[in-house]
């Protein structure tokens, strides 16, 4: 991407230059929003799960960080061969900087990280987190046809 402003001459189209910055607003939408670990977090996390890792999740995220705190206590965390999946009240797929869940989607709007995304960050540096040998996708299927042929005995 260029650095260079746009040159608008005297008597040229105003809506050219109207374009293009609603241009360079929907690429920096676009881009990709990325959620650091404040020094703070970062630093607790190498006493692995304890107090102080608690204490330093409650004050920087208040109670995102005491659900991410203990999703990661519970061993909520799994790790397929396709996604990371958190468990909540649903299991949420949770990529990079992206969850499924509707606290990130509709409250935060994308623009700061659920309870979800802080715990596999989290997991991922203690490498704790559930590993299963199989696909997320292949597994979500088993289950609703178990599903579907629980409901046909009945």
């Amino acid at each position: 991407m260029r650095d260079e402003k746009p040159v608008i001459k005297k008597g040229e189209d105003k809506g050219r230059a109207d374009k293009i910055k609603t241009d360079e607003i929907k690429q920096e939408k676009i881009r990709k929003i990325k959620f650091d670990l404040p020094p703070e977090v970062l630093n607790s996390v190498k006493n692995g799960i304890s107090y102080e890792l608690y204490k330093s999740l409650l004050l920087t995220f208040g109670k995102r960080g005491e659900k991410a705190f203990n999703y990661l206590k519970e061993d909520r965390i799994k790790k397929y061969l396709d996604f990371f999946v958190v468990v909540g009240e649903e299991e949420y797929i949770v990529e990079d900087e992206f969850c499924t869940c509707n606290d990130f989607q509709i409250n935060l709007k994308g623009r700061a990280p659920c309870a979800h995304i802080i715990a596999l960050k989290i997991s991922k540096m203690l490498k704790h987190y559930k590993k299963f040998n199989l696909y997320y996708v292949d597994y979500m299927e088993n289950r609703k046809v178990k599903r579907r042929e629980e409901r046909k005995k009945k």
